[in-house]
């Protein structure tokens, strides 16, 4: 008869092992891993960073948050404490070293994953030869100004950014932003510019 080892560690590491080997993580879940790797944070506290940060590129919610945070801790890979603040409870999850051990395997993945875009005024303009180009370069004109609110925005967060410390590889990203955004307020105004000047109104194009 095979004997349990007598040291009571080994059990509990091996069941999370494989608790965590056999949960299918999402993008969400490694967006809250990377969260907390800079370290312990609320479900509060893992929202108001995403919002100054992922959420620009990949955006998520309360409702989302939570959920995944108890599948998470049941896989052993984030650790709930309890970190009340006056009379108030309040709960933080830390990361564990498991947790650690598959955030760093997401990253090193030498997977391609494919760039997912899905916008509504990119739809419309793909369909805008049922409209005259007056109609389409009016269109590309909110296009423009769409961008250069983004673009504005972003700028606003550089300073905070720097000031920060921000790691090379999220400062990174945040230049990453300001390179797409510019280079789309550039692209859809040469755009209007060029069809409002060639086309001066014309009707609708043929299919």
């Amino acid at each position: 008869m095979t004997s349990w080892p007598e040291n009571p560690y080994c059990i509990p590491l091996y069941l999370r092992d494989i608790l965590a080997s056999d949960m299918e993580l999402s993008n969400t879940s490694y967006l809250l891993l990377g969260i907390l790797a800079k370290g312990p944070r609320s479900g509060y506290d893992l929202k108001q960073f995403a919002d100054r940060s992922t959420r620009f590129f990949w955006a998520i919610s309360y409702g989302q948050i939570y959920p995944e945070l108890r599948r998470l801790t049941d896989a052993g890979l984030v650790e709930p404490q309890a970190a009340p603040v006056g009379d108030r409870q309040r709960t933080v999850y830390q990361l564990t070293p498991v947790g650690e051990e598959a955030l760093r395997d997401w990253v090193a993945d030498p997977e391609v994953a494919p760039m997912e875009i899905r916008d509504e005024m990119l739809l419309k303009l793909f369909f805008s030869d049922v409209v005259s180009d007056r109609e389409r370069a009016e269109l590309l004109q909110r296009m423009r100004h769409r961008q250069q609110e983004m673009l504005t925005r972003l700028r606003s967060i550089e300073p905070w950014a720097k000031s920060q410390g921000l790691a090379t590889c999220r400062y990174t990203v945040l230049r990453a932003g300001l390179g797409l955004h510019q280079w789309l307020v550039d692209f859809f105004s040469r755009e209007a510019r060029e069809l409002e000047s060639g086309a001066g109104g014309a009707g609708r194009e043929g299919r």
